[in-house]
């Protein structure tokens, strides 16, 4: 089961980011990159706090912070991957 979530996991964020990427900055008129990190950052850290307080108190999903962060939340780096990429492509139109 494992295998199985850590290969559909990146896949599902990635997709989850683009679509909502392009919803929230087709609605921009300027400072794409600006708001790319902006809403990149803030993504990444609603999902790491979400993450938090399934994983690290005691349950039967507990790891330690830095099990999580090498497995799981490194993988969150995908969201401002994207929304700056988003932002910098929309800014400089390459």
């Amino acid at each position: 089961m494992r295998p199985l979530f850590e290969s559909i996991m990146p896949l599902v964020l990635t997709i989850v980011v683009v679509i909502f990427a392009y919803k929230f900055m087709k609605n921009l008129n300027s400072n794409f990159l600006y708001e790319g990190i902006k809403i990149g950052l803030a993504w990444f850290i609603i999902n790491i706090v979400i993450d938090l307080f399934m994983f690290i108190p005691p349950s039967h999903m507990q790891m330690g912070f830095a099990d999580y962060i090498a497995d799981i939340g490194i993988t969150y780096l995908i969201i401002p991957t994207i929304t700056i990429g988003f932002g910098y492509l929309m800014d400089y139109k390459l």
